[in-house]
């Protein structure tokens, strides 16, 4: 749930066609910031941070998120998160991905090479884990394979700011498959209408959406909810989900160039 949340401020096969922009939104080079703010009870406190960046590559995409405990939660528990995904301008389609994590000495990072014909997707995962200071490094590998639109937790994120939400109608989903180190899921993302939100002092009109992760038929996690901004920006302004206690949010905390 924790990398759900961070990497899908994030999102889908067989992709509903009139859900795919007609005029496709044009990404520019960005850095996102977000706090991630945990709720229990009468804590409300903000827990962490993550930032993430775009950048034109040629015919690329190029992206990142970096994510990190807030001070105070260091001595609770540590956390560094790094995700990298490069995709095609042309289809959003990923071509490489990597996901890197420091957790309490522990290490892990999965390394995933894309290739598609057609309608096949594919991707070669290679993953090394780390159980914890002084042991030694393990790695395996991985072929998975799906058929239709295929995404990574980080292209998804980008994929999904391009859907046509303004000709959707309610209640309407889009799925695609999601391929991550170890695993394939498929993601469902369902358009609930528009919302006005409450963010940063001001009000924006968003897209209002829900995310749900399911691998062998089975939900995988609780459903995400997220909020995105109507404008030609497209960018994501609040996501939330419930953990085993509590909840956890990430709100958009404005550009940082």
């Amino acid at each position: 749930m924790k990398l759900k949340l961070i990497s899908l401020l994030v999102a889908f096969a067989g992709l509903v066609p009139v859900a795919q922009a007609a005029n496709p939104v044009s990404l520019v080079d960005e850095t996102l910031t977000y706090d991630v703010i945990y709720k229990w009870g009468f804590i409300n406190k903000v827990a962490g941070y993550a930032t993430m960046s775009l950048r034109n590559d040629g015919d690329l995409y190029r992206a990142s998120v970096f994510a990190e405990n807030a001070p105070w939660a260091n001595s609770i528990y540590m956390l560094r998160d790094t995700l990298y995904s490069t995709m095609t301008k042309d289809g959003y389609f990923p071509v490489s991905y990597t996901y890197i994590a420091h957790e309490n000495g522990k290490y892990k990072k999965d390394v995933l090479k894309f290739s598609h014909t057609g309608n096949t997707f594919s991707a070669e995962a290679v993953r090394y884990k780390k159980p914890g200071k002084g042991k030694p490094m393990t790695s395996s590998t991985l072929h998975l394979e799906a058929q239709g639109m295929t995404v990574d937790m980080l292209s998804s994120f980008f994929y999904l700011r391009t859907l046509d939400f303004p000709n959707m109608k309610k209640g309407q989903s889009v799925t695609v498959n999601i391929f991550s180190g170890s695993k394939k899921e498929k993601l469902k993302i369902t358009y609930m209408g528009t919302q006005t939100i409450s963010l940063n002092g001001g009000k924006f009109p968003t897209y209002y959406i829900n995310f749900t992760f399911t691998r062998k038929g089975v939900e995988s996690s609780a459903p995400i909810s997220g909020w995105i901004s109507t404008d030609g920006q497209r960018i994501p302004l609040k996501v939330e989900g419930s953990l085993p206690v509590g909840k956890v949010r990430a709100l958009y905390t404005g550009p940082n160039p």
